[in-house]
């Protein structure tokens, strides 16, 4: 990795924090922006002249979280983003004025990182998710300040500290580029008194994780370039859940869309970077290895510089042009899937090297045997009596939406084998924060004993605010079920 000479980055201590202090006038390119200074598609993109009047909107959210702070980003009279200390994160709605011009972008009542409106960067680090920073202690405090609330550009910083000696910052620089349009700069530090890996950045938009057809965008996320030189990409599928090291200045993003692909491009890193992919909601985890070495202040550091960029539909095109599929695997994986508003036979499973918009499922599998149609389904044997075992197609890939506004009906085929003490039965809860985060609960009637195959299924509409809706396959007692051709459908209300 680069590394990011003293010159560059001065640190500066207040109040017990290392604070990133000045914005370097000249930096080096990363690797995104040396792609582009070659790409002819991007030299033809007219120079927008645009003199930004960047100002912060306190807002009062009466929602869920009202008790956090939250702020539009505007220029002038336009919404373009957000910040919140509920999600921890900042949120551009666009990278031009003249996208959505006049959106309101309202936020939610029930507001959270799966139902983004752009695409985010986080401000606290490191992340808890995925365990893909070393644990840290507890946070006990964490600040937010704009340094430069109007004006051509917008500057804000977080700063953080932890129990014994753990303590962090990031300054941010939101800017126009005549060609990029809004762009976010974002400098990191991370002071630790023993040596960790840091998750310092994630990039998400909303949009990515989505098991609508007619909703979901971008179709891949693209990354370079990896320690083999290659720039990469990876279809959006439950299956396709790369971990890569890259190269200095290395990028990742999502492709391709004409007005907007997200992108993140680290400008420097003080040691080497890897790069994950959420096997749910998609977005990339930006990890640190551990420092290798003190610094005079006794504390091991991580520090990086790098930024939050829409890459234009035309040049995007170019880069998905030049990258080779990360996976070259073709074919079925081992992994039955789960797709709405289609039927569930379990007959073939997710493939390879394609977009599959849905989950797979956690601990147990479609297998041979009795079955509605074809020749597989989804087996469940009893735990006893008073115990119930569930299956719900929540083991990678994107969560099930359900909307407020329509009504659904959850059915399949079941068959059950000397089932007592209990039954089997489909259910379908309504969740948001989390899977145990139950809000609503609907279930079929239940079968006993011995039953050749039977239909189950319930109309429902969902929890006001467009839950998630955890789809469980249910057995109680001892005996077996064998559930098929499941189907979660719109009707008519």
């Amino acid at each position: 990795m680069r590394r990011m000479p003293n010159a560059v980055i001065l640190p500066a201590v207040c109040g017990g924090l290392i604070v990133l202090n000045f914005w370097p006038v000249l930096a080096p390119a990363g690797e995104l922006q040396n792609i582009l200074d070659k790409s002819k598609a991007f030299a033809a993109l007219p120079r927008l002249k645009h003199t930004p009047a960047f100002r912060v909107e306190r807002v009062e959210y009466a929602g869920h979280a009202k008790e956090k702070e939250w702020y539009y980003i505007c220029d002038g009279d336009e919404r373009i983003g957000l910040i919140t200390t509920w999600l921890n994160h900042v949120e551009l709605f666009r990278f031009s004025p003249e996208v959505d011009k006049g959106a309101k972008y309202e936020i939610p009542e029930v507001y959270h990182w799966a139902n983004l409106i752009g695409a985010r960067l986080p401000l606290q680090l490191p992340l808890q998710m995925c365990g893909y920073h070393s644990p840290v202690p507890p946070s006990t405090s964490f600040k937010l300040a704009f340094t430069k609330d109007r004006g051509e550009t917008l500057e804000f910083k977080t700063e953080q500290s932890h129990q014994d000696g753990y303590s962090g910052s990031t300054e941010f620089r939101l800017a126009w580029d005549e060609r990029l349009g809004y762009v976010l700069n974002c400098m990191s530090h991370f002071a630790m008194p023993q040596p960790r890996q840091i998750e310092f950045n994630n990039l998400l938009a909303g949009g990515v994780c989505e098991s609508r057809d007619d909703r979901k965008r971008w179709q891949k996320t693209m990354r370079g370039r990896l320690l083999d030189g290659r720039i990469s990409f990876v279809h959006h599928s439950p299956v396709n859940i790369p971990v890569d090291e890259v190269q200095a200045g290395g990028f990742v993003g999502f492709v391709t869309e004409e007005e907007m692909n997200p992108f993140m491009e680290m400008i420097e890193t003080s040691g080497p970077v890897f790069f994950a992919t959420c096997s749910q909601w998609y977005d990339q985890h930006i990890v640190m290895k551990a420092p290798q070495a003190k610094e005079a202040d006794g504390l091991y550091h991580l520090r990086a510089r790098y930024r939050l960029l829409s890459v234009p539909g035309a040049v995007a095109r170019d880069l998905e042009a030049m990258a080779a599929v990360r996976d070259a695997a073709t074919g079925e994986s081992s992994k039955a899937g789960f797709l709405q508003n289609k039927v569930n036979d379990f007959e073939t499973f997710v493939p390879h090297g394609k977009v599959y918009n849905g989950p797979i499922w956690r601990h147990i599998n479609a297998t041979e045997g009795p079955a509605h149609s074809g020749t597989k389904s989804i087996a469940l044997g009893g735990l006893g009596p008073g115990k119930v075992k569930t299956a719900s197609p929540i083991g990678g890939g994107p969560a099930v939406y359900g909307e407020s506004s329509k009504r659904y009906r959850l059915a399949a085929w079941v068959k059950t084998q000397g089932l007592e003490d209990g039954g089997a039965w489909l259910q379908v809860d309504d969740v948001f924060f989390n899977w145990e985060d139950v809000k609503a609960t609907r279930r079929t009637e239940k079968l006993t004993g011995d039953h050749d195959w039977t239909r189950l299924e319930v109309d429902f509409t969902p929890s006001p605010n467009d839950p998630f809706l955890l789809i469980k396959l249910c057995v109680e007692g001892t005996g077996t079920a064998w559930f098929d051709d499941l189907e979660l459908v719109e009707v008519a209300r």
